[in-house]
């Protein structure tokens, strides 16, 4: 049609390949620079985004999308890797990498509608909050991605203890989301932290009690396929 590229080759793997890297997970600089981003200043990077500065910042939900994919990855080789070093410890944080990202996106909107409910926003409305809660949640998987990591290189074998894991997880989420919320929000560190362990406490106690505490795990962290 009149307008449209026109394409000679015939599409090969490779191209089909690259091409969704490009379009749907967006695994390139602008990538790299938005997890910076959110590593450095969370609060900084977001308010960019939502005043229109986004040259170099990846939408949300693109983010969202990639970060889960890097996740995956990461799964895949520490599940090649552990056995070989001897570390099957490792093995014992990768629930927490798996699952469906529809799912998991689902769980943004009901934190940041918990959030919303119970904390008047002055500066930010409910959209603007679901921008931001999914900037967080994809940043905390990619650091929950670093701990098998660090189980294979530290001499303690951290991941054989699912208490350790548990409460390591939920405590890489406490803490990066009160770093995050303290730079979004412009609270203290004290009440950023309050804040954000009610909303996690709340939002996972509900879900919990609405559908069972089996289904409430397989639902946030189902297991990666063996």
């Amino acid at each position: 049609m009149c307008g449209q590229r026109r394409i000679d080759e015939r599409l090969t793997v490779r191209a089909f390949v690259e091409e969704v890297a490009r379009r749907v997970f967006r695994l390139d600089r602008v990538f790299a620079h938005t997890i910076w981003g959110m590593l450095r200043s969370p609060g900084t990077l977001v308010a960019d985004y939502l005043e229109g500065r986004r040259g170099q910042i990846l939408d949300p939900l693109h983010f969202f999308i990639s970060c889960a994919f890097v996740q995956i990855a990461i799964g895949a080789a520490i599940r090649e890797v552990a056995p070989l070093v001897f570390r099957a410890s490792a093995l014992g944080w990768l629930q927490q990498l798996g699952g469906v990202v529809a799912l998991k996106i689902m769980i943004i909107f009901w934190m940041g509608g918990i959030w919303r409910l119970f904390f008047r926003q002055i500066k930010y409305n409910l959209a603007e909050i679901f921008v931001f809660a999914t900037y967080l949640f994809g940043t905390t998987g990619l650091l929950w991605a670093l701990l098998p990591i660090i189980d294979l290189i530290v001499p303690r074998p951290l991941g054989a203890n699912p208490y350790v894991v548990s409460s390591i997880t939920i405590g890489v989420e406490i803490v990066y989301a009160t770093w995050a919320v303290t730079q979004f929000s412009q609270l203290s560190w004290w009440r950023s932290a309050l804040r954000v362990s009610f909303v996690l406490g709340v939002g996972y106690g509900l879900l919990t009690a609405l559908v069972g505490l089996e289904r409430a795990v397989a639902l946030l962290i189902p297991q990666m396929p063996t």
